[in-house]
């Protein structure tokens, strides 16, 4: 029997890094992720795969509940029914033998990971261990991704009228490491080009504008295509995919954030295993032709009769129109409201959020615990007001879509037509710290120094403004709290025990409802998120000992004078002094991809005159 155990993941992974669009390399094998539309109605229709609600970020992304994906069983896996799983396309289809260097397209047997281990070689029969998917895809400006057209690109313009897909791909010794090094050939008409050339010949080929998983025909290319964009991308290329993820704390119990009340018969309906039982028989019903109003009717009041035998006792009547309701998803998707994904974001969330952890006192609600104290540090208090330590906390986290190559185009979860009332996320619980600023000695800290600021970030900002408008705007006190939250995050992992990405970051800046403060806390939906570590370094006498320590590592880095002064621009130039030598951080803690990052803003940089922020704090 197959062993699968190589093919589960952990639930972040399944939302965040290799989520719907993703490619993922799991056994040897190279997958990607299928959109929510395909998700089996077992996972999508069973009350017990969603996460616990909460109301405001529900409201905010126009859904009713938010999927998490379902967990491995640690027993007899390779027995577990495959509706469990979440779908995964196999893509490249092009794999090449390491036994006879063959590169063929395998179209049976490859639709499914199940049937992966059955497939052979076509060249010389070796068996599934020794093949593996071709290092290389076409992935056009317009996000679709697709397999490199190898049998068309190499007999283009040849003239050889040769249409094999009988291929072989070998490294040409003597040539180095490099792509011209590769070598592409046809078996029947012994065409060559080195990978170099096919890469120059790419434009040739046109994009079907569509993901792997979903069939179109090729289109015309772009008239005006971006002379910047490079089509021919290995599949592991980080710019091939970026999470748009929405998240949010949850308040439940707190004046921010009172629990969603359901009337006590849709409370019951939702969901429930025999709903879900009666729609899979009409769904059976319907694939047969067979279908008709008289069953309809027929199946509804058998329905009713056995939720009434199986109803609590709070519920005393099930009208037919309920069962109709749930049963036929009659007005569901009516009652969602219009949302535009691309332009949601969860800063609109964290003003609740920002009020409850500055809230003064011992605040205890069903998953928050926090208390704050006001900094006593004569050296600290200047520059920073107060601290919440909190013990516990809640936080959803929900995959809205993604983009690719950095490019501003969003690309859904759901690529149907059809609205659905949920989209995938998870929760983790873990424990952090929140840090309030001196709203005072900012606002002192930025009319003095203004120009010098300026002049520091205004490339910044103006990258900013062209190039990645899905990011913050790199306002002065952004990049301050941004960077004091990296540079805090890094110190932390030497004194409170915790692995560099199991701490995560969240920011609360806003001028207009005069946030400025940060959350640190863990990340990770295991155990380690609730070791106490934090909550630790919350005392006041550790966390003073931290920030001097981080602001006295920060002063220099070992890429200095070049980081300070010239800067380490990052993804797209967004970064001033921040390199991975004293600022970057790993890219699952950071909440906007390592960019807007300028440790100058700190310490002060001697080039444009500029006196950090904390430049006058004795360490």
């Amino acid at each position: 029997m197959t062993d699968f155990s190589a093919l589960k993941m952990r639930k972040s992974q399944m939302i965040a890094g290799f989520g719907v669009g993703a490619i993922v390399e799991i056994d040897n094998q190279s997958l990607i992720a299928k959109d929510i539309s395909t998700w089996s109605s077992v996972i999508t229709r069973d009350k017990k795969f969603r996460v616990d609600s909460i109301p405001r970020l529900e409201k905010l992304l126009g859904i009713r509940y938010i999927i998490s994906p379902p967990s491995a069983p640690s027993k007899s896996w390779e027995n577990s029914s495959s509706k469990l799983s979440i779908p995964y396309h196999r893509f490249p289809k092009w794999l090449e033998c390491r036994k006879c260097n063959s590169l063929r397209k395998y179209t049976i047997g490859v639709m499914y990971v199940q049937n992966f281990r059955d497939v052979s070689c076509h060249g010389c029969h070796a068996d599934s261990s020794n093949l593996t998917p071709v290092r290389f895809i076409f992935a056009p400006e317009d996000g679709s991704l697709d397999d490199i057209s190898w049998s068309y690109i190499l007999h283009a313009g040849t003239g050889s009228g040769c249409t094999s897909e009988k291929l072989v791909k070998r490294s040409i010794q003597g040539k180095g490491g490099g792509l011209s090094a590769l070598e592409v050939s046809c078996d029947e008409c012994s065409i060559k080009k080195n990978m170099s050339q096919i890469k120059g010949d790419l434009y040739m080929q046109t994009s079907r504008g569509v993901m792997p998983w979903q069939q179109g025909a090729a289109r015309s290319n772009n008239a005006n295509p971006n002379s910047k964009h490079n089509s021919f991308q290995q599949r592991g290329a980080t710019s091939l995919y970026q999470p748009q993820i929405v998240s949010a704390l949850d308040l439940i119990g707190s004046n921010y954030e009172q629990e969603q009340n359901l009337n006590k018969v849709d409370e019951y309906l939702d969901g429930n295993h025999l709903i879900s039982r009666y729609k899979g028989k009409l769904e059976v019903f319907e694939e047969n032709d067979m279908l008709t109003d008289e069953l309809k009717s027929e199946q509804c009041l058998r329905c009713q009769k056995d939720l009434m035998a199986d109803a609590p006792e709070d519920v005393t009547e099930i009208s037919i129109e309920d069962i109709k309701k749930y049963l036929f998803e009659e007005k569901i998707e009516e009652e969602l409201p219009d949302v535009n994904l691309a332009e949601i974001n969860d800063e609109s969330l964290k003003v609740g959020e920002f009020k409850l952890l500055n809230e003064d006192g011992h605040n205890i609600f069903k998953n928050y615990d926090g208390e704050k104290y006001a900094l006593s540090d004569p050296a600290i208090n200047p520059y920073l007001e107060s601290v919440t330590r909190i013990k516990k906390l809640r936080e959803v986290r929900v995959l809205k879509g993604y983009t690719r190559h950095f490019y501003p185009k969003f690309h859904s979860v759901n690529a149907s037509e059809k609205r659905l009332p949920f989209l995938p996320g998870y929760e983790v619980f873990g424990e952090g710290l929140f840090l309030q600023f001196n709203m005072s000695a900012i606002k002192t800290w930025e009319k003095l120094n203004r120009d010098e600021i300026k002049s520091r970030i205004i490339d910044m900002q103006m990258r900013q403004e062209k190039d990645a408008t899905s990011l913050p705007f790199p306002t002065p006190r952004f990049v301050l709290v941004h960077t004091f939250s990296h540079l805090l995050i890094k110190q932390l992992c030497f004194e409170s025990g915790y692995s560099a990405a199991s701490i995560k970051e969240r920011l609360y800046v806003n001028e207009a409802e005069n946030m400025c403060g940060v959350l640190i806390y863990t990340a990770d939906a295991d155990s380690e998120g609730s070791l106490g570590g934090l909550v630790r370094m919350s005392d006041e006498k550790r966390l003073s000992h931290s920030i001097k320590s981080m602001l006295e590592s920060a002063s220099w880095c070992s890429s200095d004078p070049t980081c300070i002064e010239i800067g380490s621009p990052g993804t797209r130039g967004l970064n001033k002094a921040a390199c991975h030598a004293c600022s970057l951080i790993s890219e699952t803690s950071c909440a906007y991809m390592n960019a807007l990052l300028d440790r100058g803003i700190l310490i002060g940089s001697k080039k444009e005159g500029l006196k950090g922020f904390f430049d006058g704090i004795n360490t």
